[in-house]
């Protein structure tokens, strides 16, 4: 914990679309500021400060804490998008506004190049030397504190209570109720049922490198099939008998290949139905998103502040209606405030959900962000599929069984998501999380 006394100081942040970056440190320091300030910029073509500022201030506002509000005019000091660059300009309002100030603890990051350079001015010609600069090390954790230009804290800035409703709201966005929805994943699961997937997932990976992947994945496709429809009715019955005996046959032979110890039956049976009641369940993608799900809970737990399956969202205000706008397979928030989305498809993705999942990420968290694509393939296929011609050995991945999945990838791809094969989940995590 740092041993800077921020009672002592007045907190001065720069306003952001990401205000997570100016959340951290006030939620690090409990809030105990002197008085907040706010450096923004209005009558911009490109950016929409206020709405990101009255974002911030109803997190506040939610968490006990009332001394900000984005319509105060002393406490936002306002920089007009056309004098952006006039360095001069913005040290004036810097000097008109803090000169009495003894001790400023000013958050840096999220500001931009022009503000930063004004502040390291106004500091520079006034000799401030009791002022701290501070800057959050998204990569590593930290919270660096500068005073007269020396390193005073490297703090690590982890904090366990950071909520995915809260990283949505500082966005903008809410949490749609619903019933397929499970959230506090970190906290609320069945030891049993984590302890049966990663057993699972890790003879799923042994039968996907042997002669007997096609088998295992043509049953588990079967189990995407949608409940039939009730049109036209003269068939209806006879497809329904098809549709029940095509997925017991697929069962009994994911079971024979699977050959999991005999305590899993009972889950087993359970799972390969999916949980999500409703007809049009489709069971191994919701397989695909526990496999995953529960291997980042395993490998991750003390490094995870939230984590959701199946969260869908909205934007809190100028809703076009009631529908979600995005939906996460797996929504994962670190105690760093790094906002990871895993989108697990066993079938098709679109380019529009993979560009709609990219955006909503970047959103939530900005550079921080990370969205991703899990694929029920494995890695050295993942490879083989960017190719441009399909090396023999993989000449498989024509097969039609491989079709919706291989338009995922491509849509992923285009997209600009990062796409895992399911046998790589351990060493991909480990670059963006420090699991030592």
């Amino acid at each position: 914990m740092s041993n800077i006394n921020s009672s002592e100081y007045i907190y001065v942040m720069a306003s952001t679309l990401n205000q997570m970056v100016n959340y951290i440190p006030l939620k690090y320091y409990n809030f105990k500021f002197k008085k907040i300030y706010n450096i923004t910029i209005q009558y911009s073509r490109y950016f929409t400060n206020k709405k990101w500022d009255k974002n911030l201030e109803r997190v506040l506002k939610d968490e006990g804490f009332r001394d900000y509000t984005a319509d105060n005019e002393e406490q936002n000091l306002i920089i007009n998008q056309k004098d952006i660059n006039n360095i001069n300009y913005i040290v004036e309002i810097l000097e008109a506004n803090f000169n009495n100030s003894k001790k400023v603890f000013w958050n840096i990051t999220g500001g931009q190049r022009p503000i930063i350079l004004a502040i390291q001015k106004f500091i520079s010609e006034n000799n401030r030397e009791d002022d701290l600069i501070c800057y959050l090390e998204g990569n590593n954790s930290k919270m660096v504190v500068f005073r007269d230009n020396e390193i005073i804290d490297e703090s690590s800035y982890n904090l366990e209570d950071l909520k995915i409703s809260t990283a949505l709201q500082l966005m903008g966005f809410e949490i749609k109720e619903t019933e397929t929805s499970h959230r506090n994943f970190i906290n609320d699961y069945d030891e049993k049922e984590k302890d049966f997937y990663l057993n699972f997932l890790e003879k799923y990976i042994e039968l996907i490198k042997s002669d007997k992947r096609k088998d295992l994945l043509q049953n588990l496709m079967i189990l995407n099939k949608n409940y039939p429809s009730e049109k036209p009715e003269n068939t209806y019955e006879e497809r329904i008998k098809k549709y029940e005996k095509e997925r017991k046959e697929a069962k009994e032979q994911i079971k024979k290949l699977l050959q999991l110890d005999k305590k899993y039956n009972n889950i087993l049976e359970e799972e390969l139905e999916a949980k999500k009641k409703s007809k049009s369940t489709k069971s191994f993608g919701y397989i695909l998103e526990c496999l995953a799900g529960y291997k980042i809970l395993d490998l991750a737990k003390d490094k995870i502040a939230d984590m959701s399956l199946s969260e869908k969202i909205n934007f809190s205000e100028n809703k076009v209606d009631e529908y979600p706008i995005d939906e996460f397979d797996i929504a994962l928030l670190t105690k760093n405030g790094k906002f990871i989305i895993f989108e697990c498809k066993s079938g098709s993705m679109s380019g529009d959900v993979a560009k709609s999942t990219k955006y909503s990420t970047y959103a939530v968290s900005g550079v921080y962000g990370l969205p991703i694509l899990i694929t029920p393939l494995l890695y050295e296929e993942i490879v083989a599929l960017r190719k441009e011609i399909l090396p023999q050995k993989y000449q498989y991945l024509k097969d039609g069984l491989y079709k919706n999945i291989r338009k995922s990838i491509n849509s992923a791809i285009r997209a600009g998501l990062e796409v895992w094969g399911l046998d790589e989940i351990e060493d991909k995590f480990k670059k963006y999380i420090d699991l030592d």
